[in-house]
């Protein structure tokens, strides 16, 4: 028995000894550690939209009745920079009918900022007014609050609802996005690749002229992407599914 108290009194005070020795060194190597764990732990850290400038992604919207291809979607990320209210994202999309045709007059830009704490905010009021003119060729004003959409979104979480109003000369328009709810995550493959998603679910009542319409939409988005799936809901019956197929 002392034998072993005086092996182990031995072996405790050589630990004592050597941590000592090393303090500094050990204390370097800590906060090497801790810088390389923060560095690491920041990169990880995304947000609900493709943040890489020259990103490409590609989507098709299929028509559920019948199959067809009601169009391919290319989104083109055409800017990134730093502002002063987080990271600004600028975007190109092109929308192509099944022959190739355009679908509207020019591309519609959405601007969005990524907030430092990862959050999405899409500034729906200039998204609006871009629509329309890629759409129509028409300018318009606009009046809308921003639409968030936050890192840390779970299941059960509700987002607040979106309203915005506008004019194209002295035609008006309006929309109101709400019950906007966190239904579930979930893994889905597509021709793209696999994601880990959260899928949102909002109704969407628009009014203007030849488009009064009212539909439940569901989005899957996942992290460093954005949106991957969104399906489009008309009379309780999915209408339309549009799906990431490629990004490069």
């Amino acid at each position: 028995m002392t034998k072993v108290v005086i092996l182990f009194s031995i072996y405790s005070l050589k630990g004592l000894f050597l941590q000592k020795h090393d303090l500094q060194m050990i204390r370097r190597a800590f906060l090497i550690f801790i810088a390389f764990f923060a560095v690491n732990t920041g990169a990880q850290a995304q947000g609900y939209y493709c943040d890489r400038q020259g990103a490409r992604l590609e989507y098709v919207r299929k028509n559920i009745k019948d199959g067809s291809t009601e169009w391919r979607h290319i989104m083109n990320i055409t800017d990134v920079r730093k502002g002063s209210d987080g990271t600004e994202i600028t975007s190109a999309s092109t929308f192509l009918k099944a022959n190739g045709k355009p679908y509207y007059k020019g591309d519609i830009i959405e601007q969005v900022v990524l907030r430092p704490n990862n959050d999405v905010w899409v500034d729906m009021e200039a998204v609006t007014i871009n629509y329309v003119k890629g759409r129509s060729g028409l300018n318009a004003t606009a009046d809308a609050q921003p639409s968030i959409l936050p890192a840390d979104m779970a299941p059960g979480d509700t987002l607040p609802q979106v309203t915005g109003k506008g004019k194209v000369s002295l035609l008006s328009f309006s929309f109101h996005i709400w019950d906007r709810k966190v239904l579930r995550e979930e893994t889905i493959s597509l021709p793209a690749g696999t994601f880990k998603c959260v899928v949102l679910e909002e109704h969407r009542k628009e009014n203007a002229p030849g488009n009064n319409r009212e539909v439940l939409n569901h989005t899957w988005y996942s992290k460093g992407v954005g949106m991957v799936r969104h399906d489009t809901y008309i009379n309780g019956k999915l209408d339309t599914s549009e799906t990431l197929v490629q990004i490069k």
